[in-house]
Parts: structure tokens; sequence; C-alpha cells
């Protein structure tokens, strides 16, 4: 999970740097998407909008697989940690339970009758 949200972040960066780039007309879309007219030019740039639209909501989805991953951990985290509170619990008693009854009968046994 780690691995695919390192290439969405990288692929985000790198989008976020392209676009930048094109509308500072630092790059120029006529010569790298070889456009002839302004339609094509707004088709570019409707590809372009719906491409980040996409690449963010996929973002977006890993963001919220990897959280509720974590959710899923900490539940199971938690789970265990009640059942070895139990087992510890249930060795006290057990614990204390014997420890009284062998006082008990040592008890029993110095009481003349």
């Amino acid at each position: 999970m780690k691995a695919l949200q390192a290439i969405l972040d990288l692929s985000v960066l790198v989008y976020t740097i392209f676009i930048v780039l094109l509308l500072t007309s630092v790059l120029d879309e006529n010569t790298i998407f070889a456009i002839d007219s302004e339609n094509q030019a707004l088709i570019l740039y409707k590809i372009l909008v719906s491409a980040g639209i996409l690449l963010m909501l996929v973002r977006l989805l890993a963001n919220h697989l990897h959280i509720a991953a974590f959710k899923y951990d900490r539940h199971r985290a938690q789970l265990t940690i009640n059942n070895l509170k139990a087992d510890l619990y249930e060795k006290r008693q057990a614990f204390r339970s014997n420890r009284n009854k062998g006082s008990y009968s040592e008890e029993e046994a110095e009481i003349p009758n």
C-alpha cells in the first residue's frame, strides 16, 4: 500500500509540475502535442483536467483504503489486547483461588477438633 501511495504522490507531483509549466507558457502545447487549432487546444485542456481529476480520485481512494487498513489493524490489536487482559484476569483469579484453598486447608489442619 505504501508503494502505491508513493507512486500516486509522485504522479501527482509530476502532473502538477507539467500543468504549471504548460499554463505558464514555459512549455508550448503546440509543439509538444502538435496542435493546429484552438479547438484541439481546448480538447487537450479538457483531457488534462479529466486526467487530473481521475488522478486525484485514485489518490483519494488509495488514502481511504490506507486509513481503513490502519483502523482494521488497530481494531485487531485492541481485540488481542482484550483477549490477553481476559486471560490474565482468569489466571489471576485461578491463582488467588488456589492460594486461598491452600491457606484454608493449612489453617484447618492447625485447628484441633
